[in-house]
């Protein structure tokens, strides 16, 4: 009997190259051993390698991060080509990358997510950033946080403290996107709380960076995130985690994981942003999570792709 082949993708040409390859191996690794015949693939940018899995790969697994790989322009690809794969469609993929798109969607489902506005440089002259701060300090204020709309990671996050960092943050971000998203800022307890298949969550993350916040050094360095699960906050708040991780990922109509970042304090939960493929590093917290539910990471991995295989053998549409 045939083992069923696997294309794992990996790297990518964004930001989070490095860590989607550390992804990747890991997701080769859990895969091997006979069951499945493993194709491990460095995308680089090159369309040509992932053409050429048709009829050479029955599934494929992208541990790929940030754009060009979790912003639905691969998966696009892969549903021209008719090869399944894991993980959400073009249009999920795309919503949940785009901040600011999430924002809006989180809002009109009536999950509670911080005040904020999107900046675009379609939306302005040479100068939109300078002549928006003193308007971002009136309706935001700071504390606030400005992020790139379409990055992950943490990547180019900055917490502005006061208004004289307003600016400076700001460029930062735009340096990595066009669009900009400025957020209120929102203390208490970070989790994370992943969601497997449909709408099952799985336990909540807590997260405690030893810096104090939780940028692209803090989730990847080993040792400099505290993370525990099931994450220690009130019985309130954990169901309430569990209801908008299970809603966010309905409303972007994710598809078999998400990984929902939120924010406590005391029984209040605040959503920030829904990844749709969650890390699968050492320090990841999805796997993490999947631990504390008793699923082994080889586990986690085989459940994905057989939901990913399940669903091409389903009706259209699936």
């Amino acid at each position: 009997m045939s083992t069923i082949r696997v294309a794992v993708l990996m790297g990518g040409t964004s930001s989070e190259r490095e860590v989607s390859l550390k992804s990747g191996r890991n997701v080769v690794a859990a895969l091997a051993g006979g069951r499945f015949t493993v194709i491990p693939l460095d995308f680089t940018g090159d369309l040509a390698p992932i053409l050429a899995l048709k009829g050479h790969a029955d599934v494929v697994f992208p541990a790929l991060h940030g754009p060009g790989g979790e912003d639905g322009r691969i998966q696009s690809v892969l549903d021209l080509l008719g090869i399944p794969y894991v993980g959400s469609g073009p249009l999920s993929s795309a919503m949940a990358m785009h901040k600011g798109v999430t924002k809006i969607l989180y809002r009109e489902a009536g999950i509670p997510t911080p005040a904020g506005v999107t900046l675009s440089r379609r939306d302005g002259a040479p100068d939109w950033l300078e002549t928006n701060v003193d308007d971002l300090l009136k309706t935001i204020g700071v504390p606030c946080v400005v992020k790139p709309a379409n990055e992950g990671s943490s990547y180019g996050v900055s917490i502005v403290k006061t208004a004289e960092e307003l600016a400076a943050a700001l460029a930062r971000a735009a340096t990595l996107d066009r669009d900009i998203i400025i957020e209120q800022f929102i203390s208490g307890v970070e989790i994370s709380v992943p969601v497997l298949g449909d709408a099952a969550p799985l336990p909540a993350v807590e997260i405690i960076p030893k810096s104090g916040t939780y940028d692209y050094a803090s989730k990847y360095t080993p040792g400099a995130t505290e993370e525990i699960c099931p994450a220690r906050i009130s019985p309130a708040a954990a169901a309430a985690a569990a209801a908008y991780a299970a809603r966010a990922h309905a409303v972007l109509g994710c598809r078999d994981v998400s990984r929902t970042d939120m924010i406590v304090s005391g029984d209040a939960v605040t959503v920030l942003e829904t990844n749709t493929l969650p890390g699968m590093t050492d320090t990841s917290l999805l796997p993490l999570s999947a631990r504390a539910a008793g699923l082994s990471f080889a586990a986690l991995v085989e459940t994905l792709v057989r939901a990913a295989l399940a669903r091409a053998t389903a009706a259209p549409g699936a």
